[in-house]
């Protein structure tokens, strides 16, 4: 990352138009460094004009992060939440309307209305049994070894099972909705294009959803609340409607395993943070706002400027892009102690990895969930798990930051399962 010749301070004639940085979100220094590039940014100009991947605001502090999440008017969603590679490409390397996340309100609170109810704190409690049987078998099925991969044999297909379940879509291919879900949110790791990613997920989900009209889904289920409901007195278009299941396997597929995987790490780097949760498994709730706020999965989200205005020291310009940096924020001295330590008990932890306001993440609740279950469960059946070689990073962090390969070993252990977990929960 380098500074501009535009300058990082209000000058004589007032707030500096593009306080400039070239800061590729995209790339590799960002991944390796993005905690240290926050911080710089956050003393010297927590508002600032990045060259790179088309042109965009950098926000960083945690002030300017919160007013505009909240500002909807000025900071709007509908062109789209990601920052493109260059001018004039996607982010995500998909042209899709992903309802409510691209929506302003008062189109966004009719859009939540329709999967609110079956995302609410209640639900992801009364899932607990049913993602602990998952997470058993899976740990199962290496727990003898003494050796695995956390991340590809635990925290990825976890979350993945449970969104397919939870959708009512078929659990056995999960490998291959991560793979397409995967491709979009992080490049080509897999050998596999964008293009040939937005064919596969448009095949699957299509597929998925012929196969409810052949076994007469119930039609006030989630994905039926899709299907059939209205929002602002008219159904939803197909567009919408695709879109929409798109984004619900997007959220299910990469945060939660990025959030484990990122604390998983920590605590092989940290063991007392391990012990205190063995000693102390009551702190695993607050345990786990700190290990979101600390090792935040997604690092920001875009939106667009609406109007020419002034706005905490800069020149916004209508069209501006805008990334509003969660996992800055969340590292912001002035918002909390110590940020860049890991403290389980931290109280008051208003941290932003889920976002805030309207937009703020629908999956939140099982999220937590499915952290706290894998989380207890490796604590309960591999204790001593250290790492047994390099982890791995992908190579793209500016949607998700995430581990994609974290190989331990440990003590073996017993199986506890016999086959097969659990009936689906609606």
């Amino acid at each position: 990352m380098t500074t501009t010749d535009q300058g990082l301070a209000e000058g004589a004639s007032g707030p500096a138009r593009r306080p400039g940085i070239a800061l590729d979100v995209h790339g590799v220094e960002f991944r390796d460094s993005n905690y240290a590039i926050y911080d710089d940014l956050r003393g010297r100009c927590p508002v600032a004009w990045s060259s790179e991947n088309g042109g965009f605001w950098a926000l960083t502090d945690y002030e300017s992060v919160f007013e505009a999440t909240r500002d909807d008017e000025l900071f709007t969603s509908t062109p789209g939440t990601n920052i493109p590679f260059a001018a004039g490409e996607t982010g995500a390397g998909l042209a899709a309307i992903l309802p409510p996340i691209h929506t302003d309100p008062p189109l966004t609170g009719a859009m939540r209305s329709l999967t609110t109810r079956f995302l609410s704190p209640a639900r992801a409690e009364a899932m607990i049994p049913v993602i602990r049987g998952i997470t058993d078998e899976l740990i199962d099925e290496f727990v003898e070894t003494g050796a695995a991969d956390l991340v590809a044999q635990l925290t990825t297909p976890l979350p993945a099972r449970v969104i397919l379940r939870l959708l009512g879509f078929a659990e056995e291919p999960w490998e291959e909705w991560v793979l397409v879900i995967h491709t979009f949110i992080h490049g080509d790791e897999y050998g596999m294009t964008r293009a040939e990613a937005t064919e596969r997920v448009t095949n699957l989900i299509f597929g998925e959803l012929a196969r409810r009209e052949e076994r007469r889904a119930p039609a006030d289920d989630m994905v039926g609340s899709i299907l059939n409901g209205e929002v602002e007195g008219r159904p939803l278009t197909v567009e919408e409607q695709f879109g929409y299941l798109l984004l619900l396997l997007f959220g299910g597929m990469d945060t939660t395993s990025g959030l484990t995987g990122n604390s998983l790490l920590r605590m092989i780097e940290q063991p007392e943070l391990k012990q205190q949760l063995i000693d102390r498994p009551e702190l695993i709730r607050p345990a786990t706002e700190e290990f979101l706020r600390h090792g935040t999965p997604t690092q920001g989200l875009a939106r667009t400027v609406s109007r020419d205005t002034e706005w905490r020291g800069v020149r916004l310009a209508a069209g501006d892009r805008a990334l509003l940096l969660w996992a800055a924020a969340n590292r912001d001295p002035k918002a909390f102690d110590r940020p860049a330590d890991l403290v389980l008990d931290r109280t008051p932890n208003r941290h932003l990895a889920f976002g805030v306001g309207q937009h703020r993440c629908l999956g939140s609740n099982h999220a937590r969930v499915m952290f706290r279950v894998m989380v207890e469960q490796i604590l309960t059946r591999l204790p001593d798990f250290t790492l047994a070689g390099e982890p791995v990073r992908y190579g793209d962090a500016s949607a998700v930051y995430a581990l994609k390969s974290l190989p331990v070993r440990f003590t073996p252990g017993e199986r506890i399962t016999g086959g097969a977990v659990g009936e689906e929960l609606r």
